[in-house]
């Protein structure tokens, strides 16, 4: 079999190569190109973020179907694989989406040329998982907050206990979204013995229940949570689910964590509802527009945190889409079924 494994900025051939080398001991070759190789990080982000709505087809893949000839399975990161592209692959079989999103590939295209098509979902859910817990502890016990303080010469203690931040145990969390990344935030904060809600219309109240958090409608959940962390995909269903009304739902003390999309929440409510402390603070990863507009309001409040959508960002999360497609083709190989084929 032959692999042709097209990086890009983001996750570079050379880290899947580093992934799926090993596979050269079945009987596989490997080529190697990366799509927008010389482009910046900021370039590559706003192109890969407008590929989710326009798809892939709106993408010159020229590049990429030059070096298809012979090639028997394309692994991808972002690179798009229009309907132009797949059927320009004469011998081509296999397409890998190293990530768990599959915008970038015609899924359509790709059945009717009986394309299977593998993806990685679940690839970066430890580094997020990691990461909104990490925001949601800092806004929490104010750590950013402390350090611009001692940072500026100012020695900052507070005395009062109302003034003071709860221990996390005695503090109650609202997962929105219990997939992967929701999951493995209740888990971490289980070390915690934090009282974990979840909303999630899609998994079992048994199923919670079992994984040690307890099922709450979003009203409810809203109105009980010390902070609210979101963790779903981002669709016609979800865009904006958080606004104007569910923060007057929410505690005037309570945080919002969003390390998922930005789309997620109607930033202008967030704005107005942190103005008129209908909530304590926000922890933020991701927003509507990236990069954050220099005169964004958001960035002029003291109780925000902000970081610019990093919190996928590791060395293990980078490798973990290719290492998911190497079982995925081990599999292939050894003529069962991979785990993880797009229907």
């Amino acid at each position: 079999m032959n692999v042709l494994l097209c990086g890009d900025p983001q996750q570079p051939s050379e880290y899947m190569y580093e992934a799926l080398g090993h596979l050269e001991d079945r009987g596989l070759t490997f080529e190697r190109m990366d799509w927008m190789g010389e482009a910046s990080p900021g370039e590559f982000r706003n192109v890969t973020m407008d590929m989710e709505s326009l798809g892939p087809g709106s993408y010159d893949t020229d590049a990429i179907a030059e070096r298809l000839d012979g090639i028997d399975a394309l692994v991808v990161h972002k690179a798009p694989v229009s309907r132009d592209l797949i059927e320009s692959g004469d011998s081509l079989s296999i397409v890998g989406a190293a990530r768990g999103g599959t915008e970038n590939v015609d899924i359509d295209a790709a059945h009717e040329h009986d394309i299977t098509v593998l993806h990685a979902p679940g690839r970066n859910r430890d580094a997020v998982a990691d990461y909104a817990v990490s925001m949601l502890l800092s806004r929490v016990r104010e750590i950013p907050f402390n350090h611009a303080d001692l940072s500026t010469g100012e020695w900052s203690q507070v005395f009062d206990p109302d003034q003071l931040p709860p221990d996390m145990r005695t503090a109650t969390v609202g997962i929105v979204g219990f997939g992967h990344i929701g999951r493995g935030v209740a888990r971490r904060l289980a070390g915690f013995e934090t009282e974990c809600l979840v909303y999630d219309p899609f998994v079992a109240d048994d199923e919670i229940r079992d994984a040690g958090s307890e099922p709450a409608d979003l009203p409810d959940l809203l109105a009980a949570a010390d902070a609210v962390t979101l963790h779903v995909r981002l669709s016609e269903d979800t865009a904006e689910m958080i606004g104007e009304e569910q923060f007057a739902q929410m505690n005037d003390e309570a945080y919002l964590v969003n390390t998922a999309r930005g789309g997620l929440v109607d930033e202008d409510a967030l704005v107005d509802a942190l103005v008129a402390d209908e909530i304590g603070g926000a922890a933020l990863d991701v927003f509507q527009d990236e990069p954050l507009p220099d005169d964004h309001p958001l960035l002029d409040f003291e109780n925000v945190v902000l970081t610019p959508h990093v919190a996928g960002s590791t060395r293990d999360a980078v490798l973990g889409g290719p290492r998911i497609i190497a079982t995925q083709l081990e599999a292939h190989l050894d003529d069962e079924t991979p785990e993880h084929v797009v229907q």
